[in-house]
């Protein structure tokens, strides 16, 4: 128990010293940076970023019908933006506070003239959706070729420094589908017949999922204020939801007139299966697959301005 204790002292002591005493005038560990130009120990940089963003879910993926990190497509990528705040000790090992809003999709329909019998099902399943992303995270960075002695009296190192990264953050999502020109939010139709009796292990799912990023990225420094970066992030997460499919079996629609108000109740007949258009009825295959949890990966560029590198 003390250890663990001291553990978790030891963790919140780090981030305390990575972020704050640097903004309270840290002045321990200073080392030459360029002619005329020193900076402290830690640097800190703020910064914002945009990009593409797209989804791993039950819905849509690639032709060949692969399936996790393999099934990643760019097919109806969204736009995405985010800002971040940037501690980084000594060049190699960086702390982020990152906040990214954006939009994730995916469409069947881009599977027409798939190649395996797995994506040709979902072609004919016809289901498509949308959600919009808001997430925050903390991410740890290392930058492996910026590892030196600073005992020594220079500071000459690439500007060029690939990095690989990970974290924690949660993310908030809102699942929609189009019905008749309009984008409806699918959650409260409870087109998987969660909360309803019949279905005692189908429980209304909650819209904020907990991420953990996973990536890698090449910063490059212009100058000394300023800095260019390429980042991949893949997130995984823990919930099956983000595209409201989950599982196997199909609701029976008789049971939306029971626990729906009757306009919603004809909504989610309707979007329940919307294979019909395509090969009725579809409610003889899966409609989703339980075993694996949604993911989604943002692909973005970003600039940063140092804020305590000084002469």
């Amino acid at each position: 128990m003390a250890y663990i204790r001291q553990s978790r002292f030891s963790g919140i002591r780090f981030v305390f010293i990575l972020f704050f005493l640097p903004v309270c005038g840290w002045s321990q560990g200073y080392y030459f940076y360029d002619f005329g130009h020193y900076e402290p120990t830690v640097v800190l940089d703020v910064g914002i970023h945009a990009g593409i963003m797209n989804s791993i879910t039950d819905i849509g993926g690639n032709k060949n019908g692969s399936k996790g990190i393999g099934a990643l497509t760019t097919r109806s990528s969204q736009l995405g933006i985010g800002a971040a705040f940037t501690a980084t000790y000594k060049d190699f090992l960086a702390l982020r506070l990152e906040l990214n809003s954006g939009r994730v999709a995916q469409f069947d329909s881009t599977l027409a003239d798939a190649t395996s019998p797995t994506a040709k099902g979902r072609y004919e399943r016809n289901l498509h959706f949308r959600s919009s992303i808001f997430d925050m995270g903390l991410l740890l960075e290392f930058h492996p070729i910026l590892l030196r002695n600073y005992t020594i009296n220079d500071r000459y190192f690439p500007r060029l420094s690939p990095y690989v990264c990970l974290g924690v953050g949660a993310t908030f999502f809102n699942p929609q589908a189009q019905y008749q020109g309009r984008w409806i939010d699918l959650s409260p139709l409870r087109l998987e017949g969660q909360g309803f009796d019949e279905y005692p292990d189908r429980q209304p799912y909650s819209k904020t999922m907990i991420a953990l990023p996973v990536g890698f990225g090449f910063r490059y420094e212009v100058s000394r204020t300023l800095f260019l970066r390429a980042e991949f992030l893949h997130r995984f997460t823990n919930s099956d939801y983000l595209d409201d499919v989950s599982e196997k079996n199909w609701v029976d629609p008789s049971l939306f007139n029971k626990y729906l108000q009757p306009d919603q109740a004809a909504i989610a007949r309707q979007l329940y299966n919307r294979s019909t258009t395509i090969n009725p009825p579809r409610n003889t295959r899966p409609r989703g697959n339980p075993g694996e949890t949604d993911t989604y990966w943002s692909a973005v560029l970003k600039i940063g301005i140092c804020i305590n590198r000084s002469r």
